[in-house]
Order: C-alpha cells, then sequence, then structure tokens
C-alpha cells in the first residue's frame, strides 16, 4: 500500500512539471473579449487571440471573476496551450460604468426617481438629480410634466442618477 502511494506521488511530481511546461504566457492589452475568444494587441504590436473554453479560469484585478466582466483596454497575461486555448487570463483595469439607455411605459415618478416597465414586464427603477434634462413630445419639460402611461426612454451610467428622459404622450 505504502509502495503503490509512493508510486502514485512520485508520478504526480513528474507529470505536474511537465503539464505545466507546455502552458506559455502572452501580455498585452484586451482589444476584444467574447464568450469563447479574447483578442490582445501584444507588447510588440501584434494581435493574438486566444480560445476561451469551459475551464479557462478567469481573475480580474486578482479576485475569481467572469470573462463578461474583462473590458477593452484592460492589461491582461493569458496562460494558454500550444492549440491557443486559454487556460489562466489574469487581467487588470478599472471597471467602467457602462452607459444604459431603459425603456418603457412609466409607472411612477417622484422627485427623485422615475419607474419604468419596460416590454418584458420587469419594472426598472432609476435616479433622477438636479442635472437630469427632460424632454416631453421633443420639447423640454420639467419631471412633475410626466404622468403614468407615457413612453419613456432614460438614458443614465451605472447607478448614476439620469442624464436625460425623453418622453412621448400615448
Amino acid at each position: 500500500m505504502k509502495r503503490a502511494l509512493l508510486i502514485g506521488l512520485v508520478a504526480l511530481i513528474v507529470v505536474a512539471p511537465a503539464r505545466a511546461a507546455r502552458l506559455s504566457v502572452d501580455h498585452g492589452v484586451v482589444q476584444s473579449v467574447s464568450a469563447t475568444q479574447i483578442v490582445l494587441r501584444g507588447l510588440d504590436g501584434s494581435t493574438l487571440a486566444f480560445a476561451i473554453v469551459p475551464r479557462t479560469q478567469v481573475l480580474l484585478n486578482g479576485s475569481p471573476s467572469s470573462v463578461a466582466a474583462i473590458q477593452p483596454g484592460f492589461s491582461a497575461a493569458v496562460a494558454h496551450n500550444a492549440a491557443g486555448r486559454a487556460m489562466v487570463i489574469r487581467a487588470f483595469g478599472k471597471v467602467r460604468a457602462v452607459k444604459r439607455i431603459d425603456k418603457g411605459v412609466v409607472v411612477s415618478v417622484a422627485p427623485n426617481l422615475i419607474e419604468l416597465r419596460q416590454t418584458d414586464g420587469t419594472v426598472v427603477s432609476v435616479g433622477v438629480g438636479p442635472q437630469t434634462s427632460v424632454i416631453l413630445n421633443n420639447v423640454p419639460a420639467s419631471l412633475a410634466e410626466l404622468r403614468p402611461g407615457y413612453l419613456a426612454a432614460v438614458l443614465h451610467v451605472g447607478t448614476q442618477p439620469a442624464r436625460e428622459i425623453r418622453a412621448l404622450r400615448r
């Protein structure tokens, strides 16, 4: 029993470095990323593309993450096999807030909040601030002029208050 265990440990010690030695690491700036591929601009200016496979490990700023969190412009190191499959992606960068336009029917309006019912039935709430511009039927308006039932599109960045609300009477 001890002999079998010893043989197993020796096999692991011999195989593990050989397996790790087959990986190469390339560094660069993320140009694009999707669920199946990451493209880097190499430090020498070359374009490097790697396949993302189900077992690809992703670290963002040192913490486990998902491929969806990686954004163009991030620095990245990709450990990959000879076939170009990414085994580990280590990316670093500041996550930018995403600009969004939420569209739907106005459910309610308050001095600091607007709620819309989207086409799929979900209700989304967006904060409203003093800098929010309101346009009703292509004419500047006030937030108080908006009513439930109006169609609206609300432009905002991340969780910040809305920048602009465009609405139409139905």
